[in-house]
This record gives C-alpha cells, structure tokens and sequence, in this order.
C-alpha cells in the first residue's frame, strides 16, 4: 500500500465557537472556508505591506467645476438601497455617491444636510454661549469689586457646555468622514 504524499500547503486551526459563525458566513457569500480564509490572509497581508494609510490628495480651494462623467452599474437593490440611505443622509444619489468619493481622496469631511443643519445649530449655540463670555468678562473687568458676583459653579458650568458642544460637532465630524468606511 502506497502512502499518500502530505500536503505541505495546508494548515489546521481550532476555530472554536468561531466554527459555526465562520461557516454561515462563507455559505452567505457562496465561498468555501478555505477560499475565505486565502482572501482574508491576503487582505491582511496587503495592508500590512502598503505601510500606513492610503494616501490623501490635498484639497485647494479653486474654480474648477465637476464636468467629469463615470458610469456605475448597479443591482436594482443596491440602487433602491443608495436611494435610501443618500435620502437618510440628506443627498440625492449622485451626490452622495461624490462625497463619499471626495471624503475618500481627501480625507475631509463632506458635509450632507443633516450635518449642515446640526452645525448651524452649533453655531447659534457657540455665539449665544460667547455672548455669556463676554458679558462675565465685561462686569469682571470694569467692576473688579463685582468678581464675587460671579460663581465659580457658572463658569465650570458654561466650560462643560462648551466641551459637550464640542464633543457634539467633532462626532458629526467625524462621522461624515467615517460613513464612508465599510465595517
């Protein structure tokens, strides 16, 4: 009896409670376990090579106009899904689909209506908030006999404000940069 020569290519792994999940997900994308892997193992590999992020273009403020055309051809359900999810976004598709391009070439954020209308919103707040300033800067330096008028309790409040504002618009931020990133 013959032996059969050993694979030398082939590696075992104990996937654990991974086993199941992995083998519905590779059944979902019509793909077998071991192909999936090779694509994973690439994937992997490839980043690895490129050593650090894809490179930006920087962005400079000039006249030119988008006249350029590119076609996409897409499933009727990938189409009706970009339709509603620009929608949600505030776009129309086409734009939608430029602003996740531009966000990807230039690393900036493309800002939809929701967000437009969020930092308007911020905006307002961030004057009404520097009219408190002002004024608590105002009495503090033409009546320094009034400083005690002042809590510290105000302050530290109108600081909290301010940083929770500010936690608000880096998350819308970042946000219009990070849809654009595929989980």
């Amino acid at each position: 009896m013959g032996q059969t020569a050993k694979r030398t290519t082939t590696i075992t792994v104990d996937l654990g409670e991974l086993k199941a999940p992995w083998q519905a997900w590779c059944q979902d994308h019509a793909l077998t376990p071991s192909h999936a892997l090779r694509n994973a193992l690439r994937q992997a590999m490839d980043r690895r090579a490129t050593r650090g992020p894809a490179p930006r273009l920087r962005v400079t403020p000039k006249g030119e106009r988008a006249t350029a055309r590119i076609e996409l051809n897409l499933t009727s359900s990938e189409l009706a899904a970009l339709k509603r999810m620009a929608g949600h976004e505030g776009y129309v598709p086409t734009k939608w689909v430029v602003a996740m391009v531009r966000t990807k070439l230039t690393g900036q954020p493309q800002v939809g209506q929701h967000e437009l209308e969020t930092l308007a919103r911020s905006n307002q707040q961030l004057l009404a908030l520097g009219r408190n300033l002002n004024q608590i800067a105002k009495v503090l330096n033409t009546a320094p006999q009034n400083r005690s008028t002042f809590r510290v309790e105000v302050i530290t409040e109108l600081s909290r404000v301010i940083q929770a504002h500010t936690k608000k618009v880096s998350d819308v931020l970042r946000g219009t940069v990070e849809r654009w990133h595929l989980q």
